[in-house]
C-alpha cells in the first residue's frame, strides 16, 4: 500500500525543470597558432613570410606603355614601296626633267582608267591601243600594271542619264570615279549653263557590242551584207554592220545576258574579236541635227570628255 501510494504523490508534484545540454559532433580541437620560422634553409617563396622585414617605402607605379603597330599608309620611308605610276587620273603636264619612264607610265594609267579600270588588254581597248607602240621592258610594264591595278581598286564604274538641249538629245556617260557625289556637283554648273540636266527619258537600253573582224576579204559588198546578216542570225545577234568595209571590221549588237555566248559563236564562225562591251543603244527613231545644232553639241561633247572621270558617251544622234 506505501508503494502505490508514493507513486499517486510522485505523479501529482510538478516536473522538475532540466538543464539543456549543447551538444557538438565535432571534436574538440586546439586553437592553431603560427609558428615563426627561422631556418635558413628554406627559400624565401617556401617561409610564411612572417620573418621578412617590410620597407616603410612604397614602390612606384610601374606604368607599361603599349606602341600599336602602325597602319600601311604610316610605315617608314624605308619599308615603303617607290611607286613609278602617278595615281593622278588629270592629265599632267610634266616638266623637261621627268624621266620618260614616269611619263610612259602615267599614259599607261589614263589608258587603264578610261578603259574601265581592267589591266586586261584583251578587255581594255584603250589599253590595248597604248601597249602596242610603247618601248618598255616587258617586267616594267608589268609592274607598272600593277601599281595601276591597286590605284582602281577604289573605283567603281557607273552610269549617268543625261538630257541635252532641253529634251533635244538623249545621252548615257559612262563613268569611272571613287565619288559620285562629288562628280556630279562638279558636272551640274556645266550641264546648267548647256540647258542640260541629269534626267532619264527611258530613250537608250543597254546593248552588248561586239567589235570584230571578218573573216573573208575577197568578197563584194552585197556577199559581205549577206554573209554578216546570216551569221548574225545563226549567232544569235540582233543587229550587225559594216564599219569599215577595207580593214573589214563589223559590228554586232545583242542582248546583254547573250554577249558571252555570241561572242563564242562569232570565235567559232572564224571572226576575230576585237573589243566586247556593254553599252547603250536607242530603242526609238535617232534624232537629226542640222548643222548648227551639230557644231553646238559637238562643242558641248568635247567639253564633257575632258573629265578625267568620263569614260564614254552613249547617244540617240545621227551621225551625218
Amino acid at each position: 500500500m506505501s508503494y502505490n501510494h508514493d507513486l499517486e504523490t510522485a505523479t501529482e508534484l510538478p516536473p522538475k525543470k532540466l538543464t539543456q545540454l549543447k551538444a557538438s559532433t565535432s571534436p574538440a580541437l586546439p586553437r592553431p597558432s603560427i609558428i615563426r620560422n627561422y631556418s635558413e634553409k628554406l627559400e624565401n617563396n617556401k617561409r610564411n613570410g612572417l620573418d621578412l622585414e617590410l620597407s616603410d617605402d612604397t614602390e612606384a607605379v610601374i606604368v607599361k606603355k603599349v606602341r600599336w603597330a602602325p597602319i600601311i599608309g604610316a610605315r617608314s620611308s624605308s619599308k615603303c614601296f617607290n611607286y613609278t605610276t602617278p595615281s593622278s587620273t588629270k592629265q599632267i603636264p610634266f616638266d623637261q626633267d621627268t624621266p620618260d619612264e614616269v611619263r610612259l607610265a602615267h599614259e599607261l594609267r589614263l589608258a587603264v582608267h578610261r578603259g574601265g579600270g581592267s589591266i586586261d588588254p584583251e578587255k581594255n581597248f584603250e589599253l590595248r591601243a597604248h601597249l602596242s607602240p610603247l618601248q618598255l621592258p616587258y617586267s616594267q610594264v608589268q609592274r607598272i600594271l600593277k601599281e595601276c591595278e591597286l590605284y582602281e581598286r577604289d573605283y567603281n564604274t557607273y552610269f549617268l542619264y543625261m538630257d541635252y538641249g532641253r529634251q533635244l538629245v538623249a545621252m548615257v556617260c559612262k563613268v569611272r570615279t571613287n565619288n559620285l557625289n562629288e562628280m556630279k556637283l562638279r558636272l551640274a554648273n556645266f550641264l546648267r549653263q548647256n540647258k542640260s540636266r541629269f534626267f532619264n527619258r527611258h530613250l537608250l537600253s543597254e546593248t552588248g557590242f561586239i567589235k570584230a573582224n571578218f573573216p573573208k576579204s575577197m568578197l563584194s559588198p552585197d556577199d559581205f551584207h549577206q554573209t554578216l546578216s546570216t551569221d548574225a542570225m545563226w549567232c544569235k545577234a540582233t543587229g550587225s554592220c559594216i564599219t569599215d568595209f577595207e580593214k573589214n571590221e563589223v559590228l554586232f549588237k545583242c542582248q546583254p545576258h547573250d554577249l558571252r555566248e555570241v561572242t563564242a559563236k562569232l570565235r567559232h564562225c572564224g571572226y576575230k574579236i576585237i573589243h566586247t562591251e556593254l553599252g547603250y543603244c536607242p530603242n526609238k527613231p535617232m534624232v537629226h541635227l542640222n548643222d548648227r545644232q551639230m557644231k553646238s553639241y559637238q562643242e558641248f561633247l568635247n567639253r564633257l570628255k575632258q573629265d578625267q572621270d568620263i569614260v564614254k558617251v552613249y547617244d540617240n544622234v545621227r551621225v551625218q
